[in-house]
Formats: C-alpha cells, sequence, structure tokens
C-alpha cells in the first residue's frame, strides 16, 4: 500500500476514535448544561444530596434561602428543579421536592421540611445563680438536649470545669460576687467592688471571658442590706456605681421560689409557668438546688410548646430592675 494511503488511513483511524470518544459527551454538555460531573460511560442513576439540613425551622418574618441540592452523574450534566414554596410569612409546615433525571430516564428526588413558627410569645431568659454547684452538670446536660442557653451568675463556689463547661457551651456566664457574704459584700462599697472583682478574675481566670454581667446577692432590692451598711443606702450607691464601672446588673420578673417557699420541683414549674404571658422575663433559679434543676426540662418544653423563645442574657437584655429600697 503506498506511503500516502496508509497516511491517509491513519488519520482517518483517528477521527474515528476521537468522535468516539469526545462526540457523545459533547451533545450531553449542549442538551444538560448544568453539570458538576466527570463523564463516564454507566448505567448508574444520577445522584441527588440536600445542600443544608434536612429540616430547617424559621420564624414568621424570618428570611428563608434555600440551600438547594446538588446533582451528580456519571456521564450526563443533569439539572436539578424543585417544586414548592415557601411563605414566611404564615407559620406552618411546608415541603419543598427536588427532583433530577438523565438522558437514559433514570430519576432522584430528595426533599427537605421547613417549617414556619408562629411569631414568639415573648423570650425566657433562664438564669441561675449562686453555682456552679453538684447540680450544675445535670442541668448542663438538658440544656445541651434542647439547645438552650441560659445565663449562669456564678460565685466563688464549686468547680473550674463546671464553670469552664457553662463557658464553652454557650452560655452567659454572670457575677454574683465570690463570696455572697451578705454582712461582708454590704458593709461597704469597698467590699462589695473587691469580692465583685475577685469573681470576675476568677471567670476570667478560668474561661479566658471577662464578664461585666452582674446580679446583687438578693437583687437589687434587698433590704438585708440595711443590715450591714450603717444607714449608708448602700444599694441606691451601688445601683449606680456598677454601672459607672462598665458594669449591667441584672434582677428578674419571675422567681421561681426556690430559694424561699418552693421545695419540690412541681412547685418550681407552677411557679414559673403560672407567671408567663406576652412578653420578656428573667426567671431566677438556683443550680445549687436539685429540684429546681428537675423542674427545667418541664419549664423548656411548655415554653416551646406555647410559643416562647430561651435565650442568654447579654448587656442588651431586658434587665428585669426592680426598685431599689434601701
Amino acid at each position: 500500500m503506498p506511503k500516502r494511503i496508509r497516511k491517509i488511513t491513519i488519520i482517518i483511524r483517528l477521527c474515528f476514535l476521537l468522535g468516539v470518544l469526545f462526540l457523545p459527551p459533547f451533545f450531553n454538555y449542549l442538551f444538560f448544561p448544568l453539570t458538576d460531573t466527570a463523564f463516564s460511560r454507566t448505567d448508574a442513576p444520577p445522584v441527588l444530596k440536600l445542600l443544608g439540613e434536612e429540616s430547617i425551622n424559621l420564624r414568621v418574618g424570618d428570611e428563608f434561602v434555600d440551600p438547594g441540592a446538588l446533582a451528580t452523574d456519571d456521564y450526563d450534566r443533569v439539572l436539578v428543579s424543585v417544586e414548592g414554596a415557601v411563605d414566611t410569612s404564615t407559620a406552618d409546615t411546608y415541603i419543598l421536592d427536588y427532583s433530577t433525571f438523565d438522558s437514559a430516564g433514570h430519576t432522584a428526588s430528595v426533599s427537605r421540611t421547613v417549617t414556619v413558627l408562629p411569631a414568639p410569645r415573648g423570650t425566657i431568659y433562664l438564669t441561675f445563680d449562686d453555682g456552679p454547684g453538684d447540680y450544675t452538670n445535670q442541668l448542663l446536660d438538658i440544656l445541651k438536649q434542647y439547645d438552650v442557653k441560659v445565663t449562669f451568675f456564678v460565685t466563688g463556689a464549686g468547680s473550674d470545669d463546671v464553670l469552664r463547661r457553662e463557658y464553652t457551651e454557650g452560655h452567659s456566664i454572670g457575677l454574683h460576687t465570690l463570696s455572697h457574704n451578705y454582712s461582708y459584700v454590704y458593709a461597704s462599697t469597698a467590699n462589695f467592688f473587691s469580692d465583685l472583682y475577685a469573681v470576675q478574675d476568677r471567670v476570667k481566670n478560668v474561661t479566658g471571658y471577662t464578664s461585666t454581667l452582674m446580679r446583687f446577692p438578693g437583687g437589687s432590692s434587698n433590704t438585708v442590706s440595711a443590715r450591714y451598711d450603717g444607714g449608708s443606702h448602700i444599694m441606691t450607691r451601688l445601683t449606680r456605681e456598677v454601672e459607672e464601672k462598665g458594669f449591667t446588673y441584672f434582677d428578674w420578673n419571675i422567681s421561681s421560689g426556690d430559694a424561699g417557699g418552693a421545695t419540690t420541683a412541681d412547685q418550681v414549674y407552677e411557679n414559673t409557668v403560672s407567671r408567663l404571658g406576652d412578653g420578656d422575663y428573667v426567671v431566677l433559679q438556683h443550680d445549687i438546688k436539685p429540684f429546681s434543676v428537675d423542674a427545667v426540662e418541664r419549664i423548656i418544653q411548655y415554653g416551646l410548646e406555647n410559643g416562647y423563645e430561651f435565650k442568654p442574657l447579654d448587656a442588651s437584655s431586658f434587665s428585669a430592675h426592680h426598685g431599689v429600697n434601701n
């Protein structure tokens, strides 16, 4: 065979081979232009996976951005279509159905549930004084189960490891004086601030965080301070001076009664939920009281079922200040 004919034959064979390899994917690209896949010849159906969570919870008025879904296929460039819509102005449960298909007729589908919850009736700020204590880890386990964040007003008591856990799990850490000794902290403003800065140092040393949230032992409305201040009306001065020094103090507008008449989890629960209405509530509890910790799960369940949200306190939160009586 002449050399020229042999060369032409080789070129024709190469062109044929290149056509077999590349023309089908080229036409697939023209007709199925959306892909994140490589081409290979198999009969496997496309794979469709959700981006983001399978279930999403929102509140009325929140913005919803669909995370979408990703389709891949061994041969085709495939499209994803979605049916359904989410109306964030109306509380309801919405289903988004995602589907895809390839040129061989194989299909795949996945769904996402989006729940739009009613606008909250209010916010519940659960707060716990006098710890960490023997029951704080039990409380932290409950809070973690429900993904509820609270505020701990700590003293010099308890384990540093538990205090560190409170902080690392996303709860707010407030200050409740180091000693919680009324006769000492309310004898003078110097004593009070010495004790306050001491517990602030403890929190900083354990967590690395400098807290400026605080609660007075007995609250700002306490009158027991009058027994120790020599008639100086120390609470009137302290409520002003703590703010001048950059602290934010909090009282409460619901007392669980766990430091007074309540002695059972049922009483703590009833004292708390019976006072809830529309609005914001700072609830006073003590994590050193086992029966008070035992009531927390039911309080959380009631709040969630009745349209409340739970938040930890920060410097901008509702402070629930009392009237000062000394």
